[in-house]
């Protein structure tokens, strides 16, 4: 009986690990991405940090929805949107790709909703670590990605948003 029991824990721990690195893949390859687009270039960004924490699905899809309305996000409707609040998720597979502890450029992700998510850049002055601040003043810019049934994913829609 123990021994059954012991091989069930074992399978369990060993799912959860192929689907992390499933998740680190999917991120992997979303940097890439990022890294060979000429917003990447044209900033000048040598090395970054990534965020353990998540920020919100929600509020990067409605300035997605603003800058091209024929974008399709089911299960939102963004006629009648003010934002909202947010409590982030940890997402530490995208966390394990980080280049350096602080950075001038810190990039955060949010979670996936029906196979889409976002990666955002904000731009510092000095180096910080991976905590999204309260308040941004500044440029960010967001890259809306989708992911395909062979586990890769393709660049939807990029954007460059000005926060005052």
């Amino acid at each position: 009986m123990k021994k059954i029991l012991v091989t069930l824990l074992l399978l369990v721990s060993c799912s959860s690990l192929i689907s992390a690195q499933e998740n680190t893949a999917i991120y992997k390859e979303a940097l890439r991405i990022i890294e060979n687009s000429p917003t990447y270039k044209e900033l000048g960004i040598e090395s970054y940090t990534t965020s353990e924490t998540s920020i919100s699905f929600g509020n990067q899809a409605y300035a997605f929805w603003l800058d091209d309305s024929t974008l399709n996000f089911p299960d939102r409707d963004f006629e009648n949107y003010f934002g909202e609040l947010y409590a982030p998720i940890e997402i530490p597979a995208f966390k394990e790709l980080c280049q350096k502890r602080r950075s001038k450029f810190v990039f955060f992700v949010t979670e996936t909703e029906n196979n889409v998510f976002v990666i955002e850049i904000l731009v510092f002055n000095r180096k910080r670590r991976g905590k999204y601040p309260k308040f941004y003043q500044g440029k960010s810019y967001s890259f809306l990605f989708r992911k395909d049934a062979e586990n890769s994913v393709k660049l939807m829609h990029n954007l460059e948003i000005v926060n005052n």
